[in-house]
């Protein structure tokens, strides 16, 4: 109504009026409860908010858009080089902890969980985390379990990388299991050799499963423990 009929009063108000009732309604634009929820629960994202909304202040609203695209992509880039690892431990719930040498699923079994697509340029980091978590145990362990359910993509380069580790690991007497969504992974390690080199009876669908078949093969003494 005011646009349509008051056009004409609203030039006389003085650039200072206008400009504080546009702050005005831009200050209520912004969702300060939604900040606080993400301060509290992703801080990065956080930080991100912030410089968007600073930039957005101080140069306008397009190279506030195009520097939250551009460091959103900077961010996920460096989750994917260095993404979240865990090992699963022996509780009720499976609850992850850092991936510290020792910390065991069973007495003998380390689950190491990787969180994010294995490919070229993470595919040294995983193998260093992986070995490093058997070389560096203070006790023995048998099998060394990856639990690759949050691995949604492996790339030719990964492959060859968990194949070598899995050939590193047999020499050291160490099995390599690993735990994974079939319709996600079935297909792809099949293809990459990985089935047959690393056999069908240390690919399992959940942890449960995994954790079965390595008590039950404890219990009868195999030969593959070292």
């Amino acid at each position: 109504m005011v646009l349509v009929f008051f056009t004409r009063p609203l030039s006389f108000l003085p650039n200072a009026v206008l400009a504080a009732i546009v702050f005005r309604i831009g200050v209520k634009l912004v969702d300060f409860r939604g900040l606080t929820e993400i301060r509290r629960s992703q801080p990065q994202e956080f930080a991100l908010a912030l410089v968007t909304a600073l930039t957005v202040v101080l140069f306008g609203v397009e190279p506030g858009i195009i520097l939250s695209v551009v460091l959103s992509l900077l961010q996920h880039v460096r989750h994917s080089y260095r993404p979240h690892t865990a090992v699963v431990v022996r509780d009720a719930a499976g609850s992850f902890e850092d991936p510290v040498p020792g910390k065991m699923a069973e007495p003998g079994l380390v689950m190491f969980w990787f969180g994010a697509d294995l490919f070229f340029a993470n595919a040294s980091f995983f193998v260093e985390q992986a070995r490093r978590l058997v070389h560096d145990s203070p006790s023995p362990v048998r099998w060394l379990v990856i639990d690759a359910t949050a691995i949604t993509a492996l790339d030719f380069s990964a492959g060859r990388a968990v194949a070598e580790l899995q050939r590193d690991l047999a020499k050291a007497g160490v099995v390599l299991a690993l735990v994974v969504v079939p319709v996600k992974h079935q297909a792809d390690l099949d293809r990459m050799g990985l089935i047959d080199l690393n056999g069908a009876n240390r690919i399992f669908d959940s942890r449960h499963a995994c954790l079965a078949a390595y008590n039950s093969e404890m219990s009868a003494g195999s030969p593959l423990a070292p």
